[in-house]
């Protein structure tokens, strides 16, 4: 499985490259780079400064977990030069038009990357008596297969307050790595008929709503890689990497801004060990599990998650065994988040003297651009720490 990604990408980039004969390819405005979600284009508009800015799929309040692509996303997808995701772990509804529609692009999967740390999932919705710092090693030429054939989405119910219209569609997508060189093979027709493309992507098998797409993670590793910051450093040299190889002449540019960054992001570890020192040890609830890098990262450790994934609405017996959590053992704060309704947090509350806090994975409400990672890392220390405070 890894060799087979990293064959896709070696393929992607080599095509990029031998198509320019003797040359590299000229950019104007730099290479269209396609990313998914705003950390990952935060950290791309850094590395890019000053050549390009790439391109966003995911933007505003709008989930990774099953998002659906507009005619105009799947039109910049057939445009790219390079897409870099975080992988199907994150978002298994974009594997299958990244691989059809971006088919001359190269594409890294940044859970993948070298110098990621990887994460197992914490396993239910109550952590305690499991190892929050299981990892495996930051190797990756050997490094676990990410459990593609569990990731299907549960889409059943979602409080989820985005505006692509397709919360209750079936996204459910093979995530068999056939010959990756299909890839290569496939011939699209001319841009004309990318509206209709992307409805066939978006609206396939979708007339039986409401099925149950069960979101097993067992075995596999933790895809909010972004909020370790030693991780969002490792994504950033990665991406300089393969913006050199397919925009030399900018070489140089990239491996700075990579560098700059790196320096910025290392920067904020003071500060944000500062904030979080006085909260150590107090106990707090999240909306979903989607914090274990940070935490990991910072030493502070969640008690437990109201749901796995957010477009599982959590049953009635898991709100109960949360709502006992949070009255027993003195929860200090629920973190709700901005995108989702607050309804199911007000309810694991009730009876307790538990505060309710905001974390926010995406960074949802800052503004897109370089500046918009370093700001979700310190906001997500402040909100903690704000609302741990005794």
């Amino acid at each position: 499985m890894q060799n087979a990604r990293k064959l896709r990408l070696a393929l992607a980039a080599s095509t990029l490259l031998a198509g320019s004969a003797l040359t590299a390819p000229a950019f104007a405005d730099g290479p269209n780079v396609v990313t998914t979600i705003k950390p990952v284009h935060s950290i791309a508009a850094a590395v890019m400064a000053g050549v390009g800015t790439p391109h966003i799929l995911i933007d505003g309040a709008a989930s990774p977990h099953g998002f659906a692509l507009k005619p105009s996303q799947a039109f910049l997808l057939q445009g790219a030069d390079v897409v870099f995701w975080v992988g199907p772990e994150l978002s298994s509804s974009l594997e299958k038009p990244i691989s059809s529609m971006a088919d001359k692009a190269a594409h890294v999967e940044l859970l993948d990357v070298e110098g990621i740390e990887q994460l197992k999932w914490r396993e239910g919705d109550q952590f305690d008596s499991h190892d929050h710092g299981e990892q495996d090693d930051h190797g990756h030429d050997d490094h676990a297969d990410h459990g593609h054939d569990d990731h299907a989405h549960d889409h059943e119910k979602t409080a989820e307050k985005h505006d692509n219209g397709h919360d209750d569609h079936d996204h459910d997508k093979d995530h068999a790595h056939d010959d990756d060189a299909h890839e290569h093979e496939e011939e699209h027709a001319a841009h004309d008929d990318h509206d209709e493309h992307a409805h066939e992507e978006e609206h396939a098998e979708h007339d039986d709503h409401g099925h149950d797409h069960g979101h097993d993670h067992a075995g596999g590793n933790d895809p909010h890689i972004w909020l370790n910051p030693e991780n969002g450093i490792a994504i950033a040299n990665a991406m300089a990497t393969t913006l050199s190889e397919v925009d030399p002449t900018n070489a140089d540019t990239y491996q700075a801004n990579a560098k700059a960054f790196a320096e910025k992001v290392s920067g904020l570890e003071a500060e944000i060990s500062a904030k979080l020192e006085p909260v150590k040890g107090q106990k707090f609830v999240v909306f979903h599990d989607a914090y274990h890098h940070f935490e990991h990262h910072y030493d502070i450790e969640a008690s437990g998650a109201i749901t796995v994934t957010p477009e599982a609405l959590a049953s009635a017996e898991q709100v109960a065994e949360i709502q006992s959590r949070v009255r027993d053992q003195n929860i200090v704060c629920v973190f709700r988040e901005p995108q989702f309704d607050s309804k199911l947090v007000n309810v694991v509350i009730e009876g307790s003297n538990a505060k309710v806090g905001v974390l926010d994975p995406l960074g949802t409400e800052l503004a897109n651009g370089p500046d918009l990672y370093p700001a979700l890392l310190t906001g997500l220390a402040d909100s903690l720490a704000d609302c741990l405070k005794s």
